[in-house]
């Protein structure tokens, strides 16, 4: 199954797009790091321009970004599952059948990532404020279940 790990949202043009950059950041190149999203009619769109300029003032291009639906993907070659919530998490287990992966949602005890789309260019700067403080402790639940901790 290799270290793949793969980012979740709903559309694959907001929030996972943002966390796959910062969540890569911190694991590192041992760890390979994708997105992908639970909507189907989303799959091929661009990152939301608010994730781009958003990226961008930290240097990080995303404008190459096109959304995948994980209907597209074959689920058992991630390790491990990042989804932005609870009802994401569980749309990922009933897509997989069997819990082959261990899927964790970022920031689970707060509620997870909420969705930026409605608020702006400041919404999604504290999107990623929010990515920037919950990432290093997935990345570490992940460091973990891999030592076998």
């Amino acid at each position: 199954m290799g270290r793949k790990v793969l980012c979740v949202c709903v559309g694959n043009i907001s929030r996972s797009p943002m966390m796959q950059v910062v969540l890569q950041q911190h694991l590192g190149t041992a760890f390979l790091v994708e997105s992908a999203g639970l909507t189907k009619e989303l799959a091929g769109r661009p990152a939301n321009y608010r994730s781009v300029a958003c990226m961008k003032e930290r240097g990080v291009n995303l404008s190459g970004h096109v959304s995948r639906w994980i209907g597209d993907l074959d689920l058992g070659q991630y390790r491990w599952i990042v989804c932005v919530g609870h009802d994401e998490a569980d749309k990922v287990r009933s897509a997989m059948g069997a819990d082959l992966a261990h899927v964790i949602v970022a920031n689970e005890h707060q509620g997870g990532i909420p969705d930026p789309y409605e608020l702006g260019l400041a919404g999604y700067r504290d999107c990623l404020a929010l990515l920037d403080q919950v990432m290093p402790q997935v990345a570490q639940q992940i460091r973990r279940s891999e030592r076998g901790e």
